[in-house]
């Protein structure tokens, strides 16, 4: 089978969609199938590559706000055209890919909606103004990508069911989840060289609104007064950094506090397995990559009850959750946590096992593989 996908994100991955995309491109690739990558064109990268035998395309790209999906969907649409005759299906996948029609069935995975992304993000910067005002063009674009998809995919219930605002039965998207490489992101005994030389929290995702970083910083000073050995470490890159690292100065945490910009793979499984707890502090969220290669790794997880969360942690068994929006609760639930070693240890197995039962990419995987046949065959007809 020739499968493409269609993305909006960077190509190498840099954040959840797109290892997503690329994780599953790399599974069916192993699986004896084709695919190839159709996102948008970057600066300093070549509009065609070869990434680890995987084809990657990056149309032209203009950031002319609010309209640069439309522009770019004219580059993309002239490469579908050339594409679609020796491609089985495409794959697109949300935030906005440029809508464009083919003849070919087309899968639709949606992450998050742009409606429940932009509802968990309060005006408080210049970047929050400019995504509420594009709401109603992004609205558009899903709208045209809901219509126009064969089928369509949810990686969480509640992604499932805020498709009924954008008049979509949630019965009809089918729930796959996300992935996680449990071979790469496991455990490690801390005998075996995974103990760290400091003691730290983790958390990890794109600096950017409904994130939550800024909860976990004003959770830190309750946290620090209880257990002044711990750091957190804080890993990826985003438009609030400069924010971040100014809170961070304000509340005189930065013996306390590390933003590590982009970390790569190797180093990231590390930090995870060397981690005392990963944080999850969320507005809002589909499925989090980092939450469940966290809890792949052993380590115990507090996260914010939001979204595909819901969906994965099983509160006081193989996690704790607490309110979003609410540093104190974090606090408390993580210096509950730091309190208590047979706790920890316990919620990381049960962690463990939830990903390797459902979240790993040989599950996941397998059902897309079993959808794009059902699609396949449908299109056939």
């Amino acid at each position: 089978m020739h499968i493409c996908m269609v993305i909006s994100v960077p190509m190498p991955p840099r954040e959840g969609v797109g290892y997503y995309t690329w994780n599953l491109s790399r599974f069916l690739v192993g699986h004896g199938h084709q695919v190839q990558i159709i996102t948008r064109g970057q600066r300093g990268k070549p509009m065609f590559e070869m990434l680890e035998g995987i084809p990657i395309w990056r149309p032209r790209f203009y950031p002319v706000y609010p309209f640069h999906v439309h522009l770019h969907g004219l580059f993309v649409r002239q490469l579908i055209r050339r594409l679609e005759g020796d491609v089985d299906l495409f794959h697109f996948h949300t935030p906005l890919p440029p809508p464009e029609y083919t003849c070919r069935p087309m899968l639709l995975t949606v992450h998050t909606p742009m409606r429940e992304e932009v509802r968990a993000i309060q005006i408080r910067s210049p970047r929050a103004v400019v995504m509420t005002a594009q709401l109603p063009f992004s609205v558009w674009i899903e709208r045209r990508l809901l219509d126009s998809a064969t089928m369509i995919t949810a990686v969480a219930r509640s992604v499932a069911q805020e498709l009924r605002e954008y008049g979509l039965d949630p019965e009809r998207a089918k729930v796959l989840g996300n992935g996680v490489d449990t071979e790469f992101f496991c455990p490690v005994e801390r005998s075996q060289g995974g103990s760290p030389s400091t003691t730290y929290l983790l958390a990890a995702g794109r600096l950017d609104l409904r994130k939550g970083f800024e909860d976990l910083i004003e959770a830190m000073p309750h946290i620090a007064s209880r257990f002044p050995d711990t750091w957190l470490y804080i890993a990826g890159t985003g438009p609030l950094e400069v924010q971040l690292r100014s809170r961070i100065t304000e509340l005189k945490l930065d013996g306390v506090v590390r933003l590590l910009g982009h970390v790569d793979h190797s180093r990231m499984v590390r930090l995870y397995q060397g981690a005392l707890i990963f944080a999850h502090a969320a507005h809002y969220e589909g499925l989090p990559t980092v939450l469940l290669e966290a809890m792949a790794c052993g380590t115990p997880v507090v996260a914010t009850a939001v979204s595909g969360a819901l969906d994965v942690v099983d509160d006081g068994v193989n996690g704790l959750l607490v309110p979003a929006r609410s540093p104190e609760a974090l606090a408390d639930a993580i210096c509950k946590l730091l309190g208590d070693n047979a706790m920890r240890a316990h919620m990381g197995l049960a962690g463990q096992r939830t990903v390797e039962d459902r979240y790993s990419w040989s599950a996941v995987g397998a059902a897309y593989l079993r959808c794009y046949w059902a699609l396949t065959e449908k299109g056939g007809q």
